[in-house]
């Protein structure tokens, strides 16, 4: 039985992977060693639906989270530019506040759109575009925009708060016996486990030790850059995130209380960095101080579960920011560890083959949907020129995109267990993208999915319904709303 585990890293990853451990074993030691030397990466600060997830096991309340990192409710993306300059369109699961039992409405009114030819805009509530509806507010929405500093120090008091052990040392060595990890051997003392997680970022201290390999997806996705600086903003807020596409890549903009926080992620195989700092820079009518500009490769590590080391966070997988995946990515990893973990010992790998393969399942998916985006009709620069011709599919886009077109992507073309981005997800950004062949997708829909035209009728009555009580308020003021109740628990 594992009574001791040191995490190795102290940012966003490190200290979610600590207090889901906690909320699951009450009486587990849990140190994390972090390096005040090492800043967070901190790019994304945008959530999936899994920060529910995470939030309701750690006991976290939303008030909470709000008053203290600056967060805001996040109802969708606002695609721009992506299929030529002057598009957009949206991907967004704002309509499952009025679906909290069921997406069936939700997906067959997005079908019958489809069909209909219909503008994309037309499939996002009036809640992605500026108001939101206030009752029951802490369950409507599923996703955050947050400021990754604030966030970082609220999570570490809730670390210590829970009786996790913080130090602030530097790792220089990693000390092994049969493979392995024993020490990890700082600047002040050494650190002794039976397990360890590596959430080192980029760097991977304890998986290269191991012997890691990183699984490069850099012909998948080849953006490997990125700028970040922070901008000031009107009153109103909005409540969705917007990722524009600029000449050699795309442009995130993520409204937190009292900031914009803005980055521009490309390929410098097309721009140089000067030049993207220009560009980046000429996006904002005033002077922008870069916070941070950051080299990556997309990839993922080709055993998250090496020996008696996890690997969470950037050490085991980052693509790029594009759907905020990472945050959501190591809440899915450590749910299932926590389970896993049950199991397993030096002796007993299979937990970890197992989980091994899982996961792979689930970066695989990630790769997937967010090359989806892609996929696109833009052709104006020497970047998205190449993206329509030089990017190499990935299997499951070169086996199943054709037949999406004129068929839709269904439940049965994913594996629900181990799947971040499913159909709903996948019809979305096809139908912004132009994608369909809406004559086929018409007849399909009117010849063998006239059934589904209850759930559309309830669907629409529900939306309707809430218009009806006239209680959608902006932004600003449903957050104000939450901050004036009393604080619960989730």
């Amino acid at each position: 039985m594992i009574k001791t585990i040191t995490i190795l890293g102290g940012g966003t990853a490190g200290l979610i992977s600590a207090l889901m451990l906690r909320s699951t074993f009450h009486s587990l030691k849990i140190t994390i060693v972090e390096s005040s030397e090492y800043g967070i990466v901190g790019v994304g600060e945008g959530s999936t639906e899994h920060w529910v997830g995470f939030m309701e096991h750690c006991n976290i309340s939303v008030q909470e989270l709000i008053k203290e990192t600056g967060a805001t409710y996040k109802t969708g993306i606002n695609f721009q530019d992506w299929n030529g300059v002057g598009t957009c369109y949206w991907h967004s699961l704002a309509e499952n506040v009025f679906e909290q039992d069921s997406q069936t409405g939700v997906y067959a009114n997005l079908i019958k759109q489809i069909a209909d030819n219909s503008d994309p805009l037309d499939s996002v509530l009036p809640t992605a575009l500026k108001s939101m509806h206030t009752e029951p507010f802490h369950k409507s929405f599923a996703q955050y925009h947050f400021d990754t500093n604030k966030l970082n120090t609220f999570l570490h008091k809730l670390c210590m708060d829970r009786n996790i052990q913080i130090v602030d040392d530097i790792v220089e060595n990693v000390t092994l016996r049969d493979g392995f990890v024993t020490h990890l051997v700082g600047k002040k003392q050494s650190y002794t486990s039976d397990f360890f997680i590596d959430s080192s970022g980029f760097r991977r201290v304890i998986d290269t030790k191991l012997q890691g390999t990183w699984i490069d997806c850099k012909k998948q996705l080849p953006m490997n850059s990125a700028y970040a600086a922070p901008s000031p903003y009107e009153e109103n807020i909005p409540s969705h995130t917007l990722a524009k596409a600029l000449s050699s890549g795309w442009m995130w903009r993520i409204p937190t209380q009292d900031r914009f926080g803005n980055g521009y992620v490309y390929c410098d195989d097309f721009i140089s960095d000067d030049d993207a700092e220009i560009e980046f820079r000429n996006q904002f009518q005033h002077d922008i101080k870069i916070a941070k500009h950051i080299k990556f490769n997309a990839g993922y590590v080709d055993q998250f579960w090496n020996k008696n080391c996890l690997s969470v966070g950037l050490s085991g997988m980052f693509v790029e920011p594009l759907e905020a995946t990472s945050i959501g990515f190591t809440i899915q990893q450590m749910f299932s560890f926590c389970s896993g973990i049950l199991n397993w010992n030096n002796q007993n790998q299979i937990p970890a083959k197992t989980y091994n393969s899982d996961f792979k399942k689930v970066a695989e998916n990630i790769i997937d949907f967010v090359q989806l985006h892609y996929i696109t009709k833009r052709n104006d620069t020497e970047f998205w020129k190449w993206v329509n011709t030089g990017i190499q599919l990935t299997d499951f886009n070169k086996e199943n995109l054709e037949n999406f077109k004129s068929t839709l992507p269904g439940r049965y073309n994913f594996n629900y267990n181990y799947t971040m981005f499913k159909e709903l997800n996948w019809l979305q950004i096809m139908h912004g993208l132009g994608m369909f062949n809406i004559e086929k997708i018409n007849k399909l829909f009117y010849d063998n999915l006239y059934h589904t035209i209850p759930f559309i009728k309830q669907h629409k009555e529900q939306q309707e319904y809430y218009r009806r009580q006239n209680t959608y308020v902006l932004h600003r003021q449903a957050l104000n709303t939450i901050l004036e109740r009393e604080t619960h628990a989730y």
